[in-house]
């Protein structure tokens, strides 16, 4: 009896292992022979382990079989076997680890040193603000182990929470202009509403957020301790600006990585202070949100093909807050916050997932730099930056640089470039201009990726680039490709600058150089205390030993505000780039300018300076350079 038990074991066994060997070999050839790249995607390479053993199976089999009906033939010399044997080579090629598949690499000298590519965007143009305090990280945490859930990154034991709320203050402050936090925001808002047709008007209670952060390891695998997601502590230090700074209802905020499981270490810790946030991912359930896709396909990928619907709170928003982390990918090369939006997009196509459970972006792999690394191709990373829900409503780009990972699955490395020196990167990236943060971050990467093995050095795979360079001036668009993600005939225009860096020392741009009109870095070494001051310049302006006067917004779309201080009578003069004063006027206290002239007509936009100018002593009291756009 126990014999036939085991004989019946094994025979259903034997069925099982030939049931899954034959799906997974017809699912492996149906999904790769169509698109190779599928054999490098997470469910391929789950996939591949049980159809090579069964090809191997097959291949053992059948040549001992063959082997004792023909013995007196080679089996070397069988065209069953040598075919088997390709088929066999052939798909152990498929399932290989990508990260030994062929990369075309560039050299370093392709990276021009300040040759700034488009239109510097924010406040103060092109400025992006590093901030960074060591201290935020736990550098004497354990080597990252799969096993060690009691003293991994996310834990707060490992990332100081009150050091990281100063420093995103920190940065806001410096992207904002003002010391005062409250006011940094305002400003903030301004810009963003006035670009947007709004006026000069900040937060308005009612309206709406949508916060993408990036939890790829919710997506195909089980997240452990040695790969890293967006920092928890980093969505507290959000949040608290929103809620308890700026007054923003918890209500009004969503929150999360649309398609992903937002799991219990954020849940967790997010709704015991802020319970009310609506916290969204692609399950739902358990105090989470399932994602509503938009109920048509409002992403029209510029290559004419592919569509997708977004998440139906990205279409109700106001705004827009984009946290990506600070990771290599070894398909695009690297991953920030133009990709973070791969998890902001659903297909319609059933066979690229048609639910945020099952959601996938892998039919817009074609276009990453590993598939084709020629300059000029069609990259829809452009089309994210460039939606009108997407980067068209960011506010502000915040990246996440307290951990770094490589590769798409986010392996937590230590940093070996100065000043990280051995340690985790501690770092938070602000801007408002979404290629200048690239830019930044990018440079970062190259930098720390200089000296890693060869099959590693993904950002330097040709064509990483590619996106940023289009991004930033339609004169780079492929030939026949025209960007307009909305499908309304509105061709996108320059959507921030590109640029690098003189050196991995200096860290200095165009701007910081005073060579050309391109990046601004601020740098910030978070201290206990922020002795931070308001900047003349663009949103600030006016200043001299007896007043200091308010110029902004700056660039400026419908009205311009001038602010003394309530000092004397003062004349106010407008002169064009020529140096003719095209417009005068006298005020106390505070005035506006809306762009005409000295006989009301509308003025052509572009650079030009304003002058204020004491009235009783005709001394010029303060002057500021202006855009007009």
């Amino acid at each position: 009896m126990k014999i036939f038990t085991k004989f019946t074991s094994l025979k259903k066994t034997k069925i099982v292992f030939f049931f899954l060997g034959i799906s997974s070999l017809v699912w492996f050839l149906v999904r790769v022979i169509p698109k190779p790249s599928r054999a490098t995607y997470p469910c391929m390479r789950a996939t591949a382990p049980v159809m090579s053993a069964f090809i191997v199976y097959l291949i053992g089999l059948l040549s001992t079989v063959y082997i004792f009906k023909k013995e007196n033939r080679s089996l070397l010399h069988s065209r069953f076997t040598i075919a088997a044997l390709l088929v066999a080579v052939t798909l152990f090629s498929f399932s290989s680890n990508k990260e030994t598949a062929q990369m075309n690499l560039v050299d370093a000298s392709y990276f021009q040193a300040n040759a700034p590519i488009g239109e510097a965007k924010g406040i103060f143009p092109g400025r992006v603000v590093w901030v960074y305090n060591q201290d935020v990280t736990n550098a004497s945490m354990p080597a990252p182990s799969d096993n060690n859930w009691n003293d991994y990154w996310a834990l707060d034991k490992n990332c100081n929470q009150e050091i990281l709320d100063s420093m995103l203050t920190s940065g806001i402050r410096r992207v904002g202009g003002r010391a005062d936090i409250k006011e940094a925001w305002d400003n903030i808002f301004k810009y963003f509403n006035n670009n947007h047709g709004r006026g000069n008007v900040g937060y308005t209670p009612g309206e709406k957020f949508a916060i993408k952060i990036n939890l790829t390891n919710s997506c195909c695998n089980t997240a452990g301790p040695t790969r890293m997601d967006a920092t928890p502590q980093m969505l507290i230090a959000i949040l608290h600006q929103l809620v308890d700074v700026l007054g923003v209802p918890q209500s009004d905020i969503w929150l999360g990585d649309n398609y992903r499981k937002f799991r219990d270490e954020y849940y967790n810790k997010c709704h015991a202070v802020y319970p009310n946030v609506h916290y969204v991912d692609g399950n739902g359930g358990s105090g989470r949100e399932k994602t509503v896709p938009s109920s048509t396909q409002l992403m029209q990928f510029s290559d004419g093909i592919s569509t997708a619907s977004l998440p139906r709170h990205y279409v109700n928003a106001t705004y827009f807050i984009n946290i990506p982390c600070l990771k290599t990918h070894d398909s695009a090369g690297i991953t920030l916050a133009a990709k973070n939006h791969q998890g902001s997009i659903l297909s319609d196509k059933p066979e690229n997932g048609n639910t945020p459970e099952t959601q996938s972006a892998y039919y817009m792999h074609p276009y990453y730099p590993d598939r084709v690394g020629d300059m000029h191709t069609y990259r829809h990373l452009v089309d994210y930056i460039g939606h009108k829900e997407l980067g068209g409503k960011t506010l502000i780009y915040i990246i996440d640089g307290i951990w770094a990972g490589r590769s798409w699955e986010g392996y937590l490395e230590k940093w070996q470039m100065a000043p990280f020196n051995g340690d985790y990167p501690s770092s938070l990236f602000l801007s408002q201009d979404p290629l200048a943060i690239e830019s930044v971050c990018y440079d970062f990467l190259l930098t720390e990726y200089a000296s890693k093995p060869t099959n590693q050095k993904y950002p330097y795979m040709a064509g990483v680039d590619d996106y940023l360079q289009q991004a930033a001036d339609p004169a780079n668009w492929p030939s026949g490709i025209k960007y307009d993600p909305e499908g309304d005939g509105t061709f996108m225009t320059s959507q921030g600058v590109y640029e690098h860096w003189n050196n991995a020392t200096d860290m200095q741009y165009s701007r910081d150089l005073g060579t050309g009109n391109g990046i601004e870095f601020t740098k910030y070494t978070a201290l206990a205390t922020d002795n931070y001051t308001d900047e003349a310049g663009s949103t600030l302006s006016v200043k001299n030993n007896s007043f200091r006067g308010k110029i902004y917004p700056n660039p400026f779309s419908e009205s311009l505000k001038i602010e003394t201080g309530g000092i004397n009578e003062t004349y106010l003069s407008i002169y064009n780039i020529q140096g003719k004063e095209v417009y005068r006027s006298s005020f106390s206290g505070s005035t506006s300018w809306n762009a005409s002239d000295v006989n009301g007509a509308r003025v052509s936009k572009g650079n030009y300076l304003i002058r204020i100018t004491d009235k009783s002593s005709g001394k010029v009291i303060g002057s500021e350079k202006v855009v007009y756009k």
